[in-house]
């Protein structure tokens, strides 16, 4: 069974099965380091239940290097109308960086989450964009400290574990008294640091600067100064270490303001840099929703015009049809009106012709009567050809009958 038979068998118990389908389909064709599983969800008050997961890393670029972040997102049984539910889950070698968008549980925030259930026209895929876009401004983990190492002849201690390590451990340190150097590249990072994620590339910048090896150190069991190592770490907690002039108390108040500063600006970076891909990402989505309304209305003129150009081609047809007909009549000879009205028999052709002379006696006998009453003829005239009419009237009407009772 391939991913879309099995996607389409476990979200049979989801309230719109098809859409969450198309939703999760559209990621994991964008995103193929995203691999779906079904798996048991835990919610903060302790309800379980079985849900759809998809697992595995986005990818990030943060400071033109790429790289991948582990995420997990459930997706609710109530899908579309609740939105998915975002993880950060680190390695073993990692650590969550709680921030503005990441608790330290993991669980991710967004304003595009907390919108979600007032806007219908959000998808699964533009949320795991706009976690993308997050976590490149601001990594959601970072790499867990590991120990320091050191060797036999020559100690490399970086400064901010000597500030967590009281007098007493200070002075009990074997100290090389020609020219020990602090460690070059050691993996620990200061307490800010890991509370900073987006400030380690400055942190491995600082940490490969060293002291300057040329003052031998004194015979003493105090520990040296470290007057040229630009250390940002906050003196140590037990309130016991002693900063031995004012040059080191100026530096450490400048590294301090300078920290804040660059905290305060990248806090502010943040936030313009987030507002303006919410501003992009709905242009997006106007953009996208225009585009599908463009090819709507295109695809509805181009029926339009089909069924014109169809119509179009009809009365063409028909106009070629009525021109040939019109051509054949006009190329047809005129017809006799006396040829054309008569009999299919002979029979039929003398029964037609005594019907005409009888109508014709009649209207003669009428015209007759009128030119006796005008006085135009004089009554014997009119008694003669009266009588003789009358006669013949008589005979045709009679072989009229008798053709009219043979048929």
């Amino acid at each position: 069974m391939d991913i879309k038979s099995w996607l389409r068998t476990v979200l049979q118990n989801y309230q719109d099965p098809d859409r969450t389908f198309r939703d999760v389909d559209a990621v994991l064709q964008t995103y193929l380091s995203l691999k779906p599983k079904m798996d048991t969800y835990t919610s903060n008050d302790g309800h379980t239940q079985l849900l759809l997961c998809l697992h595995g890393t986005i990818p990030i670029t943060y400071r033109s290097i790429p790289y991948n972040i582990p995420v997990a997102f459930w997706i609710p049984k109530e899908y579309p109308k609740s939105s998915p539910i975002p993880y950060v889950k680190p390695t073993a070698n990692m650590l969550i960086r709680e921030g503005r968008h990441v608790d330290i549980s993991g669980m991710c925030y967004h304003h595009y989450r907390s919108s979600w259930p007032n806007d219908q026209n959000h998808t699964f895929l533009e949320l795991v964009a706009i976690l993308q876009q997050v976590f490149a401004l601001e990594p959601p983990v970072y790499t867990k400290p590991t120990n320091i190492t050191t060797s036999a002849g020559s100690p490399q201690i970086q400064e901010s574990i000597l500030d967590r390590v009281s007098p007493q451990q200070r002075q009990s340190m074997p100290l090389n008294s020609q020219s020990p150097a602090l460690s070059q590249t050691s993996p620990e990072m200061p307490r800010w640091m890991g509370e900073s994620t987006a400030l380690y590339n400055m942190n491995q910048g600082l940490a490969s600067m060293s002291l300057n090896n040329s003052s031998p150190l004194p015979k003493s069991s105090s520990l040296p100064t470290i007057a040229n190592y630009p250390s940002l770490t906050p003196p140590s907690r037990s309130g016991t270490a002693d900063i031995s002039s004012n040059g080191n108390v100026s530096n450490y108040n400048l590294q301090e303001t300078l920290y804040r500063k660059v905290a305060d600006r990248l806090q502010q970076h943040n936030l313009s840099v987030s507002g303006e891909m919410d501003k992009l990402l709905l242009q997006n989505r106007l953009l996208n929703e225009g585009e599908l309304n463009i090819e709507n209305e295109y695809r509805a003129l181009s029926d339009i015009k089909e069924r014109l150009r169809y119509n179009n081609l009809i009365l063409e047809t028909r106009s070629k049809e009525i021109d040939t007909v019109i051509k054949q009549v006009n190329n047809t000879p005129d017809v006799q009106v006396d040829e054309a009205l008569c009999g299919t028999t002979v029979v039929a052709n003398q029964l037609y012709e005594l019907v005409g002379d009888d109508n014709a006696i009649s209207d003669t006998v009428y015209f007759l009567a009128k030119a006796l009453n005008s006085e135009r003829i004089d009554l014997a005239t009119f008694m003669k050809f009266t009588r003789m009419l009358s006669r013949e009237q008589f005979m045709k009407r009679a072989l009229i009958k008798k053709i009219t009772q043979a048929a």
